[in-house]
């Protein structure tokens, strides 16, 4: 048996860590292309700041993250423990309500999230019927809280609030 350190491990695995830094970094790149425009159309006086970017980050990482481990668990979990993970992630977003204010704003960045999902994973469409609901709990989650954030940072005045588009 090869030894692990060999030089042609070391540059495979340094390989698949350029890919995959490569693929997060896109997705990143579109995760605030796709959303700052849907931001600017809803708020249109919000200044795009260090603040803001910080938390569009924060919210790509957390897709990236969850719909990872939605798919390895779904891949790799008995049926026993999807369904677990899927009661008590119903539970939490039971628990957390939509942020006040304009639920289109929210809704559409969801939309736009999972749109972004689906192009960038396409292990998506092999998932079980459990792991697509958990798939969609966590996004629903992580979405209310960058809603919830991005509301707290920009501060707009309560009329602003309550406008529909």
């Amino acid at each position: 048996m090869k030894s692990f350190d060999e030089e042609g491990n070391i540059k495979f695995i340094l390989e698949e860590i350029q890919k995959a830094d490569t693929f997060y970094n896109a997705f990143k790149k579109e995760f605030s292309e796709k959303i700052l425009p849907i931001i600017q159309e809803f708020y249109p006086d919000g200044k795009l700041n260090g603040e803001l970017e910080n938390l569009l980050l924060a919210y790509a990482v957390a897709v990236l993250n969850s719909t990872e481990s939605v798919i390895d668990k779904d891949c790799n979990y008995p049926l026993y423990r999807l369904e677990e993970e899927l009661e008590a992630m119903t539970r939490i977003t039971l628990n957390t309500s939509p942020p006040k204010g304009n639920n289109d704003f929210g809704e559409i960045i969801h939309e736009k999230t999972k749109e972004l999902m689906v192009k960038h994973f396409v292990a998506i469409f092999d998932l079980s019927s459990i792991g697509f609901r958990l798939l969609e709990k966590n996004a629903r989650l992580y979405n209310r809280e960058f809603v919830s954030n991005f509301l707290a940072i920009l501060s707009p005045d309560p009329e602003q609030l309550n406008k529909h588009h």
